[in-house]
């Protein structure tokens, strides 16, 4: 029977799971996975930074690296603004990468000193099929800076969580092309991507040493299985045998003979037998989906026999009516009382691995095992059943697709095997270069590669046709700026080819075209930093350079000298006023936003009107009284990243031969 506490239980989705917390925006997040799409992305990465489309578009900064099983194909960083995916770099480790884990790092949105990061561990891919027809399972647990001035055994233990699962993520990103991440502009130093990133590694190390002395729940099978793993990890939280098993996994081996138990799932309650960790006669439950069940359909007589219960997973009451198939993978062992209704030695894996011999009895090697995590831990104050005054987040079946009302043992032609689990031929790995710059030149520009020297490679244009290359300027492109660009090459005696972001002027990645602004214009987007505009100030994706906006005065700008003159004074006045309280860490944003809003503005009939005074506007920026005190001057490295923005805009301006404001004719 149902609790009135169940009807409005509804945990939140993956996506979710992405959100800022109040007052926190999210900074620079890593995250891994067998497969993911657009829509998923783009909701997770808005809800993560609390941007638009639009906005992230404009803005041209990554926010979350993403690294994919390399047959998956690649998604852009135009198709999801703020994302980026990452190739494959060289031989992969693993038969797939099938762990699902992301590693979050969310700063507050005044206060730099403030940060917090979540450690999300997912059976289900980073997908809408997971939101909206799978049954997953997701773990999450968050950390503050606050929460290290504790000693407590709690926070220690969720600091190695995150700590072990950082290691492998670490370990992994080397296997994968960074360089896109920490490209940085022409003539600059800094990029905002990867100062963000550097800045979660460094709440990082501070959490590694609160948490080096605890044994972390979270595991991955890169130097053993899980299930060479699963006996010292379940004695962790108690010695004692349970009586109840439930393993569910949204695949299961191969179709194997009728006369023997699928050879995992017999092993993984051998071992807890052996172990004591079991009594010699536990209820044994294996939650499947009856359509797709491998080696489970084909056993069923021999499970009969051994008095196990095949049982159809089973979708909570909170999604109603929506038909989900299992695709979470978990194991629960538990004891069971007749006087009590608390789930007494409760245990639980959920993870990404499968329960056949890739996913959970081999360890991680390119021919046999997949790269899988999880966690394995003790749940508390689980109840088997519902019952008044009970949280309904308590149950055990709402947090678990699980059920006892139905088994397949008088129907068991209704378990059919399903096909095994489907492996792509693709490969999306790293392509000779990994961005491109563009340099402008009117009506079409030129894209040029960075410092560093890649093997041979073609742009191609919107026809498929190899772009000419001057092997000073870079690759020709007629037209304005694209966001992206494909690349062909050879490799291993194929051809292959991928698509590789445009970084323009100001190092925004894959970025939409910036309109021209007037004076107020620019003020108006520099005022609202760190917030980028709203999307009606922004060009639709494809749309041509706009002309200036509603601010702009014109020719009747020019009647009254003076007043151009009080506007550029009050900007000035305004930006330095401004940039005097911001944060430090958002110091090389702001810097980007000043650079590239003022070029915008560099059409402005002000700046005309100002010009004829053969002064340079910018130049008391320049002085101590308008900067904040750790870039006071070139000796730190914000003051050198904010001269450097200075020059640049001077440059663009044509303001840098002129006299300074105040000093003598």
């Amino acid at each position: 029977m149902m609790s009135k506490s169940d009807s409005t239980f509804s945990p939140p989705s993956l996506s979710h799971h992405f959100e800022a917390p109040d007052d926190f925006v999210g900074w620079f997040g890593w995250l891994c996975g067998y497969s993911a799409d657009a829509g998923f992305l783009d909701d997770a990465v808005e809800r993560f930074v609390r941007k638009t489309h639009a906005q992230r578009a404009y803005e041209g900064r990554i926010a979350l690296a993403l690294m994919l099983h390399p047959g998956h194909s690649q998604i852009t960083p135009k198709e999801v603004p703020g994302v980026l995916h990452l190739p494959i770099n060289g031989v992969q480790p693993f038969k797939l990468l099938h762990a699902k884990v992301a590693v979050l790092g969310f700063r507050h949105v005044t206060d730099e000193r403030q940060w917090r990061l979540r450690l999300l561990v997912s059976t289900g891919n980073w997908t809408r099929e997971t939101l909206q027809d799978s049954l997953d399972l997701a773990w999450c647990a968050d950390l503050s800076h606050e929460d290290l001035k504790e000693s407590g055994n709690v926070i220690s233990q969720v600091c190695a969580d995150v700590t072990a699962a950082w290691s492998m993520l670490d370990w992994l990103r080397g296997h994968f092309d960074t360089r896109a991440l920490i490209v940085t502009p022409r003539n600059q130093s800094e990029s905002v991507s990867h100062v963000a990133s550097q800045q979660v590694e460094t709440w990082i190390r501070k959490v590694k040493k609160v948490g080096k002395r605890f044994v972390p729940r979270f595991v991955d099978n890169r130097d053993a299985s899980f299930l060479a793993k699963l006996p010292d990890l379940v004695r962790q939280h108690g010695a004692s045998a349970r009586n109840y098993i439930a393993m569910g996994s949204g695949f299961y081996e191969k179709v194997a003979d009728r006369d023997s138990i699928p050879s995992v799932l017999k092993t993984i309650v051998d071992s807890l037998k052996d172990a004591n960790l079991l009594t010699n006669q536990p209820v044994i439950d294996v939650f499947v989906n009856p359509k797709a069940c491998q080696a489970v359909a084909n056993s069923a007589p021999a499970i009969d026999e051994a008095g196990w219960r095949v049982r159809e997973a089973r979708s909570p009451a909170y999604f109603k009516a929506a038909l989900r198939s299992l695709h979470a993978k978990f194991i629960f062992i538990a004891s069971y009382r007749e006087n009590s209704n608390l789930c007494n030695g409760a245990w639980l894996y959920l993870g990404s691995g499968n329960l056949t011999g890739p996913g959970f009895s081999n360890r991680m090697t390119l021919q046999g095992g997949n790269l899988e995590a999880g966690v394995m831990f003790a749940p508390e104050s689980l109840k088997w059943f519902p019952a008044k005054n009970e949280p309904a987040r308590d149950v055990v079946t709402n947090v678990l697709p699980i059920q006892w009302d139905q088994d397949f043992d008088e129907i068991p032609d209704a378990l059919v095997a399903g096909g095994d689990m489907p492996e792509s031929d693709s490969r999306y790995s790293a392509a000779p270069v990994a961005y491109l710059y563009w340099v402008d030149e009117g009506h079409g520009g030129w894209l040029q590669v960075g410092d560093e020297s890649p093997g041979s490679f073609d742009v191609l244009d919107g026809n498929g046709e190899a772009c000419f290359r001057d092997h000073v300027k870079g690759f020709s492109w007629f037209g304005k700026r694209p966001r992206e660009v494909r690349v062909r090459w050879r490799d291993e005696d194929q051809n292959r080819q991928a698509w590789v972001a445009v970084v323009d002027e100001f190092g925004r990645i894959a970025a939409t075209t910036l309109p021209r602004l007037d004076i107020e214009e620019a003020w108006g987007q520099l005022a609202i930093f760190p917030m980028p505009p709203d999307d009606e100030e922004l060009l639709p994706d494809g749309d041509d350079e706009s002309p200036m906006g509603a601010n702009e005065q014109g020719d009747a700008g020019t009647t009254n000298t003076n007043y151009p003159v009080r506007q550029m004074m009050q900007l000035v006045e305004n930006i330095a006023a401004k940039q005097l309280v911001v944060n430090r860490a958002d110091w090389v944003a702001w810097c980007t936003r000043l650079e590239q809003c003022l070029i915008q503005a560099a059409e402005s009939p002000v700046l005309d009107e100002f010009l004829k005074l053969e002064l340079n506007p910018l130049s008391p920026l320049w002085h101590a009284p308008f900067r904040p005190a750790f870039a006071l001057s070139s000796e730190t490295n914000e003051g050198r990243r904010f001269e450097e923005s200075l020059k640049m805009v001077e440059a663009a301006w044509n303001v840098a031969a002129l006299n300074n404001i105040g000093d003598p004719a």
